[in-house]
């Protein structure tokens, strides 16, 4: 009977025991926990907003067979084709609802922020670590990228990653982990070609730490001369983002001060947000600025704290330096999303600032943690178009079509790119026929398509016929319904399209 209760209670212990979580466990809850938090920060809601130009493009290419995206970024796109082609396996299997196309890059948030943890712990510590990935969950950058169906989110997670391996490299010094090294950064620069400042910012921090540098410089030219094939290949696609504006560098410096990392929306609707929002937007920056600005001076002399210092600064100066100045002295490129992966050591570096907080004040940090929290969620109410959503997304103007009584029988488009929301919403425009469509995009190898000029004779007899047109459309676009005796029976300006009905007899 002793023995049965000696027995009991060393099972009891065992059980107890158990139930501890270990080193390891305990070492892991933390950047597991964070990637949960900016995986659901960037998820939950994603569903909401429509899908704009960039994700359509996106639909438009994975839905293509291999040879047929081959075909497209023979012409354009090449940056964007390694996504594309996961995309492509991703929508074979989960389709391509607004809630499939945006899982992958919220999944890409939740573990870069959950490396940008294990870089801090390993750099500065726990509390850095948690406080540099509570902060990347909740940046409106990360979190419009989480909320996308565009490579930016994977650009950050591969940022991340190449940002791992280079410290396991620097102190190991093996072959292995520089050829490991290597890989990532060229996978980074398949994914996006702007990546390769990212390598470009860890060889300058290595000549600055002098850690390794002749390793580090092999290592990152040996990515530069596997990459450059392509990037000469997607540079002479460079005409592809003509679109971007031709800014002065005072112009850019302060979109970036504000897009960069603290609202994240770059939807081209010229929607602003409300101004009770941006005085939010305003007031994150503001903090974040000066918890890094803390986090630099106070950490000034630390010996211990330098490569975090080196390597985060490098990781956010170059890649925006390098950016701004192509744009100045070559082509406008500067685009907020193109430096998303310079958000998780922007992150560390504010993360740094809230750990070196005084300790004395125990109030001190929860409350500016607090503040960073209720900031962040803010502009995520514009990202995720619960208020502010524009009259003309796709998503709207497609069930509007799809409401209209009569229903058009043949549609015209002015412009193939104004194709977009028949290729996101293809369920709302079943039977109706497109006239101006001579070849699909898969058989053309574009990404919307292209067009003929719609003649009278067939417009006679189709009865109701729609035009969609950009919101300046000239009276030549509508010769071909003037001389089919068209009557027009409606027109609907929004900010970016003209909706006019027609009734062809």
């Amino acid at each position: 009977m002793e023995s049965q209760r000696v027995s009991g209670h060393a099972a009891g212990r065992r059980s107890r025991l158990a139930a501890v979580p270990g080193p390891a466990a305990a070492q892991w809850w933390m950047p597991a926990s964070l990637g949960l938090l900016g995986f659901c920060a960037a998820f939950i809601g994603s569903w909401i907003p429509s899908f704009w130009d960039d994700e359509i493009a996106t639909i438009s290419a994975a839905g293509r067979s291999p040879g047929e995206l081959l075909l497209l970024l023979q012409s354009v796109d090449a940056v964007h084709g390694l996504y594309y082609l996961i995309m492509h396996f991703w929508t074979s299997v989960f389709g391509f609802s607004e809630i499939s196309m945006r899982m992958p890059s919220a999944f890409a948030v939740g573990l870069a922020c959950a490396g940008t943890a294990l870089i801090g712990r390993k750099l500065g510590s726990e509390s850095l670590g948690f406080a540099a990935g509570l902060v990347l969950a909740v940046l409106p950058r990360m979190v419009w990228a989480g909320t996308e169906a565009r490579q930016s989110a994977f650009t950050a997670l591969l940022a991340v990653a190449l940002t791992l391996l280079l410290l396991r490299a620097w102190e190991s010094n093996r072959i292995l982990d520089w050829v490991l090294y290597a890989l990532c950064a060229v996978v980074g620069v398949w994914m996006f070609m702007f990546f390769g400042l990212a390598v470009a910012a860890h060889a300058a921090a290595a000549v600055i730490l002098r850690r390794r540098m002749l390793a580090t410089l092999v290592a990152c030219s040996a990515a530069g001369a596997c990459v450059l094939p392509f990037l000469i290949y997607a540079l002479g696609q460079k005409a592809q983002v003509d679109w971007i504006q031709n800014r002065s560098l005072l112009q850019n410096l302060m979109t970036a001060a504000v897009k960069q990392y603290f609202y994240g929306d770059d939807r081209p609707t010229g929607n602003m947000p409300p101004q009770w929002v941006l005085a939010f937007v305003v007031l994150l920056g503001v903090v974040e600025i000066g918890l890094l600005a803390w986090g630099l001076w106070s950490a000034r002399r630390s010996t211990a704290l330098r490569p975090l210092l080196v390597l985060c600064l490098a990781g956010v100066a170059v890649p925006v330096a390098g950016l701004l100045l192509v744009s100045v002295v070559a082509q406008p490129v500067y685009v907020a999303r193109y430096l998303t992966f310079t958000a998780p050591a922007f992150a560390l570096l504010v993360g740094l600032g809230i750990s070196r907080l005084p300790a004395k004040h125990t109030w001190l940090r929860p409350m500016v943690v607090a503040g960073v929290i209720c900031c962040s969620l803010v502009p995520q109410l514009t990202l995720k178009s619960l208020v502010n959503e524009p009259a003309d997304t796709e998503r709207r103007i497609a069930a509007l079509l799809d409401q209209q009584a009569p229903q058009p029988a043949a549609m015209v488009f002015g412009e193939p790119y104004l194709r977009d929301m028949v290729l996101a919403y293809p369920e709302r425009f079943d039977g109706v026929q497109d006239l101006s469509l001579e070849e699909t995009p898969a058989e053309s190898g574009t990404l919307w398509g292209l067009d003929a000029p719609v003649t009278a004779a067939e417009l006679s007899g189709r009865g109701e016929v729609l035009f969609v047109g950009l919101g300046n459309a000239a009276p030549s676009d509508l010769s071909a319904f003037t001389a089919a005796q068209c009557r027009e029976t409606g027109n609907q300006p929004f900010q970016r399209l003209v909706l006019i009905s027609f009734t062809c007899s």
